[in-house]
């Protein structure tokens, strides 16, 4: 198994990989795990450790930005709030299909939509194309508590959202995944120009392969994240930063969104 190891990981780094996307070394790197393995189960269970750390990586990039942009910025009665974000995500040293590709992180520009439409209770919408993989998603967030009168009592919610996506690019690979990130926020809503917020999430994650030898694989991950970011408030323009946590890797997501 280490000279298997091993010999995958020389395989893979010596390629010459340098590509645009994340995700072009898919099939590269599971299909020379099987060649290099003769269709071994030690070579299958190399492949399925693979996914599985892709799985965490693609879940939390996707899911990346999904808490934050609820609270009191509306600015009409519609109740509508719309969103461009950019979420960052460092992936795992030991991912080795996105380093294979020649990148250090999964970056996605995400479309986030949240509507208000009924006392306490938002609908969030998200949707994406890049990289040659589409992204959708929604949900639900409930406020538990709202503060409007307080400036040290939070307004407390609960949320949950399902994100998915679908990769595919030819010859390089095609995979879909998806993130169930549910969790709490507490939202510090009446601090001037700024809304900190704190957030813990609990994340279901997997990815199921639709090509190379492994296509029969899939990946399931799940576990406890953390967080903390701020919606900064500039009349019409708003901007919304936070920072997540989850296998103590980073997720970075920046935007900006208006009220309508």
């Amino acid at each position: 198994m280490k000279k298997l190891l091993l010999s995958a990981f020389l395989i893979t780094f010596c390629a010459g990989f340098a590509k645009a996307g994340p995700f072009d070394a898919f099939n590269h790197v599971l299909n020379l795990i099987a060649y290099n393995s003769g269709g071994s189960k030690d070579g299958e269970r190399l492949a399925q450790r693979y996914l599985d750390v892709l799985a965490k990586d693609v879940g939390q990039a996707i899911s990346g930005g999904s808490y934050g942009v609820g609270g009191n910025l509306r600015i009409s009665d519609l109740n509508l709030m719309l969103s461009l974000k950019v979420s960052y995500q460092d992936v795992a040293t030991d991912n080795f299909i996105v380093r294979t590709s020649g990148e250090t992180s999964i970056t996605y520009p995400i479309i986030h939509a949240e509507y208000a439409f009924a006392e306490r209770y938002d609908a969030i919408a998200r949707a994406s194309y890049f990289n040659s993989s589409a992204l959708f998603g929604g949900g639900l967030r409930y406020k538990i508590l709202v503060s409007e009168d307080e400036i040290y009592i939070p307004t407390l919610s609960v949320q949950s959202v399902y994100t998915h996506i679908f990769y595919s690019d030819g010859e390089l690979g095609k995979f879909n995944a998806w993130n169930l990130k549910t969790g709490t926020t507490a939202f510090f809503g009446l601090i001037p120009y700024i809304q900190p917020y704190v957030f813990l999430t609990y994340d279901f994650m997997g990815l199921n392969p639709g090509s190379s030898y492994y296509s029969h694989l899939s990946a399931r991950a799940q576990g406890f994240g953390y967080g903390a970011g701020a919606n900064i408030k500039m009349d019409m323009l708003n901007i919304s930063v936070s920072v997540s946590m989850y296998d103590n890797l980073p997720n970075i997501s920046f935007g900006v969104f208006v009220g309508i």
